[in-house]
């Protein structure tokens, strides 16, 4: 009991939820799109349900739901990852985890009760940090409350295309060509085929210790193939295209390589994955030549896309210098929060 009201705390599996609590489930997950303020539809329930159902190699997800008065009105789950999988075993003290309150019945209590549920599974699983991440001032606020502490923040901007200045793009994109003589782009559209993605990955887990982390506690956990086979096949699964452009050198190695994802359901806009250039290729304007040859691609290839969307590390400067030229507006900003387990035992003790 909290307050004048009582709810209950309610594993969710969506492997074994009953069909009415699939249905709570529902009105509550649109609920909170409504409240998180999005601008694109949620999916449909099949869809989410059948992705949510969608087995991986490397974890599985566990979840709890807080309900009353016949409905959930909060949520926390976290990604649980596999121990026997050699290939993460770096990250195995962490825990990444997500949650929600409606706003309706926040400060209650709710909110605490299932990050309790969080740190007991961090208890039993012997995970030592977790990672949480907000977007909004009641989460950021709680996450104060409790003692974590923000240690990256994270600009999510959004491109509309019919703003953009193509002149410059195809300016940009020729000088590319100008400056590395002999560079050649290979562009995947709706798929990219294995053998391209055993070719990045190289340059992809170089580039790893360049991504800004400001002051994370993560460790860099090399992407495997056995790791994009698996997201490959999810995507696929969800009938998701990746359009991508990778750049190689007159040898063939890969220079960069840059790409988007686009949703059927979604056809106004594309999400952008990443965008890496070799060391020994930047400053010579490749980046700026490999996201113009990316948006020149979405443009023919996508007709439908009149918006792009991206984030990046507020501290990323050179990246959020060429998406400002671009005309990238920024939409949002998201806090990541971290505490140790022993932390969040007394925070929520206390």
């Amino acid at each position: 009991m909290t307050g004048l009201f009582a709810f209950d705390l309610v594993p969710f599996d969506p492997h074994t939820a009953p069909p009415e609590l699939w249905a709570e489930r529902h009105v509550f997950r649109r609920a909170r799109h409504a409240q998180s303020g999005a601008d694109a539809p949620p999916p449909s329930d099949a869809w989410f349900e059948a992705t949510e159902r969608q087995p991986s190699a490397f974890g599985r997800n566990v979840c709890w739901v807080a309900r009353t008065e016949g409905r959930i009105v909060g949520i926390v789950y976290a990604f649980l990852p596999n121990p026997d999988q050699p290939d993460i075993q770096a990250a195995l003290h962490h825990l990444h985890a997500d949650g929600f309150v409606l706003k309706e019945w926040r400060r209650r209590g709710i909110g605490r009760r299932l990050l309790a549920e969080i740190h007991g599974l961090m208890t039993t699983q012997g995970k030592t940090v977790l990672t949480l991440v907000t977007d909004n001032a009641d989460g950021h606020a709680f996450l104060r409350a409790i003692g974590a502490d923000e240690r990256l923040r994270s600009v999510d901007s959004r491109l509309a295309l019919g703003a953009v200045d193509w002149a410059m793009v195809e300016a940009w994109h020729a000088a590319m060509h100008r400056a590395v003589p002999g560079l050649t782009e290979t562009i995947h559209a709706g798929e990219v085929p294995d053998a391209e993605f055993e070719a990045t990955l190289p340059l992809h887990n170089a580039l790893l210790p360049d991504l800004p982390r400001d002051r994370l506690d993560q460790p860099l956990v090399p992407v495997t193939m056995a790791m994009a086979m698996e997201w490959k096949s999810q995507i696929r699964f969800q009938k998701v295209e990746q359009h991508m452009v990778v750049l190689r050198d007159p040898d063939g190695s890969v220079a960069g390589f840059s790409d988007v994802v686009w949703h059927p359901d979604v056809t106004d806009r594309v999400w952008q994955g990443v965008t890496g250039v070799r060391r020994d290729r930047r400053g010579l304007g490749v980046g700026k030549g490999l996201k113009a040859a990316l948006l020149r691609h979405v443009r023919s290839a996508l007709p439908s896309v009149g918006l792009m969307i991206t984030r990046n590390a507020a501290t990323n400067g050179p990246m959020l210098a060429i998406n400002q030229r671009l005309g990238y507006a920024e939409h949002k900003q998201l806090g990541t929060y971290q505490i140790g387990v022993g932390d969040l035992g007394a925070a929520l003790a206390g």
